[in-house]
């Protein structure tokens, strides 16, 4: 009995080493990435989660802004933020934004480019001094209860 401890202490001190040698590893990647998860739940309603994300402008920012949306259940929702903006790249042509609403099917994951100019202004902030964005399925999830919160820190 001893030595299954033993090797589980072993394991999780490793995974812990681990761990804390990445997070104190600078990241090689340019910009933020965040990845949103949609789930049903009572009712016919659905949340994306997490709940809160927390941007940072000083280091999400920079290199450009990616969300990744996965949808692992049965129906369509859709993932809309009001005062973001999804950035289009086509060909050559100069980049153009429209507002983020994303229509995610079922089972399939989408990556979205979001446009940092609006985020890089000073627009209104909270008591917090973070700008503050919601995010939500309208389809099945408009209520303010089922709204989650994009936090855009200094």
């Amino acid at each position: 009995m001893r030595s299954v401890h033993g090797r589980f202490a072993g394991a999780a001190f490793g995974l812990l080493l681990v761990i804390a040698q990445n997070c104190s590893m600078p990241s090689t990647s340019l910009g933020g990435e965040f990845h949103f998860v949609i789930h049903d739940v009572e009712g016919d309603a659905a949340a994306w989660f997490p709940r809160e994300v927390v941007i940072h402008k000083r280091t999400d920012l920079e290199g450009g802004l990616i969300f990744i949306l996965e949808n692992p259940t049965p129906r369509t929702h859709v993932f809309e933020a009001p005062g973001l903006f999804e950035q289009i790249v086509e060909g050559p042509d100069p980049p153009t934004v429209k507002p983020l609403r994303v229509y995610v099917a079922p089972g399939e994951t989408v990556q979205v480019q979001v446009s940092t100019e609006q985020l890089k202004r000073e627009p209104e902030t909270d008591a917090s001094g973070a700008q503050t964005c919601p995010f939500f399925c309208p389809l099945h999830g408009a209520d303010e209860a089922l709204r989650s919160t994009i936090r855009v820190v200094p």
